[in-house]
């Protein structure tokens, strides 16, 4: 397997390995960029079920503790300490040479462009060094070089994948048709769907400010077309799936998979507490491919 990168996206990974274990495909390998290499490692460490559990649970409040601390250091606007403390949850703190199957991170030397494959060493430190996306997480110092985001140079590895003995390659590629994608407003946590008295209380007072012909009419509308563009991280997280988008396509076409996975999808970039949409379009886009195509091993139904 090839699992490229794509944010919050990645989650439909997890679909996509659900989707293949229940056709009784038989996965010998994975390479992984970005968040592509969370998942990834999950697969050959057989934490699966964890990830895909906890996954699930995120709520936005959980997914702004665990992926957006801010501290402000010198080259990123996050440390990763949090993000380190959930991989270290979820993955097994072992070498890569010891994991159930073979298994290869994709980083980027931000210095020269290189792409870096990770295939031996600590698999904290490869998934920390894969995802670390630039301008946000601070690159990773790995032998002497600063590693950033593999999805800079490689977003879907399937050189990679073939590389590690891959005879059949499926790739998944996150970030197809993700333009145009804006992030959605915290969902309120009551089951009638109804907001609670306290948002609602506030959406009339809102209303009734912005309503004003006044100084403070004029303020609060500027303040509600100021909150109403996007944020830095969306600014961020579009800029990179535009380049990454290009990159992928130019990439799928020198380096084909045998078979290609789009799951597509509304997920904002950053959205990591919608990772049961995710899933879910994973699983339902494998599942039609499976149909209409041929791959080793598939139970035909």
């Amino acid at each position: 397997m090839a699992l490229g990168s794509g944010g919050a996206r990645g989650w439909a990974h997890i679909g996509v390995i659900n989707a293949l274990r229940d056709a009784g495909v038989e996965i010998a390998c994975v390479a992984g960029a970005s968040m592509g290499a969370l998942v990834g490692s999950a697969l050959a460490s057989d934490c699966m079920d964890l990830l895909e559990s906890s996954a699930r649970r995120l709520d936005w409040r959980q997914a702004l503790y665990n992926f957006l601390e801010m501290s402000f250091p010198r080259s990123g606007l996050i440390d990763g300490a949090k993000i380190v403390d959930f991989i270290r949850g979820h993955v097994e703190e072992r070498r890569i040479e010891e994991l159930r199957l073979p298994y290869a991170a994709v980083a980027t030397d931000v210095r020269s462009g290189r792409e870096i494959v990770i295939r031996e060493g600590d698999l904290i430190e490869a998934i920390r060094a894969s995802i670390s996306i630039p301008g946000i997480f601070t690159p990773v110092l790995r032998d002497r070089v600063e590693l950033v985001d593999g999805g800079l140079v490689n977003p879907v590895p399937v050189n990679v994948a073939r590389s590690l003995g891959a005879d059949f390659v499926i790739a998944v590629d996150v970030n197809h048709g993700a333009m145009g994608t804006a992030p959605r407003q915290p969902r309120s946590e009551r089951k009638d769907g109804k907001p609670p008295r306290a948002q609602r209380f506030l959406a009339e007072i809102r209303k009734k400010l912005e309503a004003l012909e006044t100084p403070l009419g004029e303020q609060t509308r500027y303040w509600l077309e100021r909150a109403s563009r996007p944020s830095m991280f969306d600014v961020l997280g579009n800029s990179i799936v535009i380049m990454q988008s290009q990159i992928t396509e130019t990439r799928l076409r020198l380096e084909p998979p045998d078979l290609l996975i789009q799951p597509g999808g509304d997920v904002g970039y950053m959205e990591f507490h919608r990772a049961a949409e995710a899933i879910g379009r994973g699983y339902a886009a494998t599942m039609e491919k499976l149909a209409k195509s041929r791959v080793p091993g598939v139970r035909r139904r």
